[in-house]
């Protein structure tokens, strides 16, 4: 063997013996085998194995870019808004294909679709709207409208009461699983029951936790890492003995209308928080320009885990892997850079065609 040729082989061993364990640990650790999916400027949504960290597949969507993604209580569809926020669209996940679309904007009256809701078996859904009318010499702005449609015929079935009856111009909602209640939430929790919309029940979340704190903050959103009506999530109080506001997990119960469990952290920090699948951990990231952490919970052992400083970059998301190993970092930009969980090392970036848009990253289980 030529001399030449023996050295490189040479170098390509004491580099292969030399390497960090924890690095040939990390080239080689995945995320899971579930499949991820996120919007793209292209107009597409990515679709990327995770197991392989490929994309191997794109949903072109009918309406323009996407916005915001959301699935479907069966978890069978996408429920799509494009950016400019005037077209709803459903998304078959299987086939990879559009269902159906529909806008509310004709001539020079635009619509925009500010907050949705849809019926578990699809026979209606609900949409918060606020319209705009080009005119000469202005622009006309409409109050916004709640109102009930049916999506086989796209037609208003009825419009809808208002909480309290003071218009909105956005509202978080949530259907039970089985469609019979409708979940509205704000300073409070409003129950309406979903044959002739009259409220049924509700919630203050203004009232103080237990004597010496303050009021609630919470917000609610769909949790694929838990059954429906329960939420966990990090809350602000203000406290009156410590001074400015406490930062703690919380854990909500909407069937029984109580705080299953609660526990303040520290001072309140702006903190991001995703929960693994199996719910044992928490991540987040704190975006201070030039002071760009990765936070972790220890949710099973009630305390904060491990933070470390990064080198991040600015509008960043984060999502945990199926397995609860890795975390995607992503947001602005075309690129899903991936980390180790326990370590938070830097293992390796994920390039998309397009930079991602808003839709976030929605990290699905195997079936």
């Amino acid at each position: 063997m030529p001399l030449l040729t023996r050295l490189a082989w040479l170098a390509v061993v004491f580099a292969l013996v030399g390497a960090p364990a924890g690095a040939q640990v990390g080239a080689d650790l995945r995320g899971g085998t579930g499949t991820l999916y996120i919007g793209g400027y292209a107009g597409k949504i990515y679709v990327i194995d995770e197991a392989t960290e490929q994309v191997v597949d794109e949903i072109q969507v009918t309406s323009g870019i996407p916005g915001n993604l959301t699935l479907s209580a069966d978890r069978n569809h996408f429920y799509m808004t494009d950016v400019t926020v005037e077209f709803f669209e459903i998304i078959d996940i299987a086939s990879r294909s559009t269902i159906d679309t529909l806008t509310f904007s004709e001539g020079a009256t635009r619509t925009r679709i500010e907050s949705y809701a849809v019926d578990p078996q699809e026979r209606y859904a609900l949409f918060v709207t606020q319209s705009r009318t080009k005119l000469i010499d202005r622009f006309e702005i409409g109050e916004p409208e709640f109102g009930q449609y049916d999506l086989s015929t796209r037609e208003l079935i009825r419009t809808m009461p208002w909480p309290d009856d003071k218009a909105r111009p956005r509202m978080n909602m949530l259907f039970s699983p089985d469609g019979s209640l409708l979940y509205i939430f704000g300073r409070e929790v409003v129950i309406y029951e979903t044959d002739d919309f009259t409220e049924v029940d509700r919630w203050d979340l203004s009232e103080p936790l237990e004597p010496g704190l303050g009021p609630l903050r919470f917000g609610f959103t769909g949790s694929l890492s838990e059954e429906f009506g329960f939420y966990t999530s990090l809350f602000t109080v203000a406290s009156p003995v410590r001074g400015g506001r406490q930062m703690g997990v919380a854990r909500v119960d909407l069937n029984a209308k109580e705080i299953e469990d609660f526990y303040t952290l520290g001072p309140a920090v702006g903190v991001s928080f995703s929960v693994t699948l199996d719910g044992s951990m928490a991540y987040g990231l704190v975006q201070e320009i030039g002071n760009y952490e990765f936070w972790a919970f220890d949710l099973a052992n009630r305390r904060l885990g491990e933070r470390q400083r990064f080198n991040g970059r600015p509008r960043m998301s984060l999502k945990p892997s199926t397995n609860g190993q890795l975390l995607y970092v992503h947001g602005a930009g075309q690129t899903i850079d991936i980390y180790e969980a326990d370590t938070f090392q830097y293992l390796r970036t994920l390039e998309l065609e397009a930079d991602a848009t808003m839709t976030g990253l929605i990290v699905m289980p195997p079936d």
